[in-house]
């Protein structure tokens, strides 16, 4: 039996995607000995567009849950051209974002929340699935290729842009 449960975000859970891209924003800063940015840079357009405006049609996302709290989240969301995130391939693949909060790392946390939402992402009719991995964080990348995705691009020099497809 885990110690979490893993459900479908709910209205109120959009604030902790918020946190959760804080989370993400702040590792490299972690990784690289750098003090934590701001809040602030949270509204940069880079960022938020990984939340601003959720509940599009093609928005999907979920939570994993402790004791009724929540300690991770893995979503995704469409970009076009116009507006690309960092693992951008294309306008019919939707780009992931996950995170995890630091104590609940690296262990199995983030696995089971990519695997349920690689499962609704092929309920939704998607061939393909993309995210952008920091190519310094091992953890990270060795999780994404034990799971199928694959290097296709570079963004902003050490950013991997990867993709899965989707069977």
């Amino acid at each position: 039996m885990s110690f979490y449960s893993i459900r479908a975000i709910e209205q109120e859970d959009i604030s902790f995607l918020w946190d959760m891209l804080y989370e993400i924003r702040s590792l490299r800063c972690v990784r690289e000995g750098k003090a934590l940015p701001s809040r602030d840079v949270l509204q940069t357009p880079d960022l938020a567009r990984y939340v601003r405006d959720w509940g599009h049609k093609s928005d999907r996302a979920f939570i994993a849950i402790n004791a009724q709290i929540p300690i991770g989240a893995a979503w995704y969301r469409l970009f076009t051209a116009d507006n690309p995130g960092y693992g951008y391939v294309d306008d019919n693949t939707p780009e992931i974002a996950i995170a995890i909060l630091p104590h609940y790392r690296n262990k199995g946390v983030g696995k089971s929340l990519l695997i349920r939402l690689l499962e609704q992402a092929k309920t939704d009719g998607y061939g393909h699935i993309s995210l952008s991995c920091d190519s310094t964080n091992d953890n990270a990348l060795h999780l994404y290729q034990k799971l199928g995705f694959e290097q296709v691009g570079v963004h902003i020099i050490q950013n991997w842009i990867m993709k899965k497809v989707l069977r």
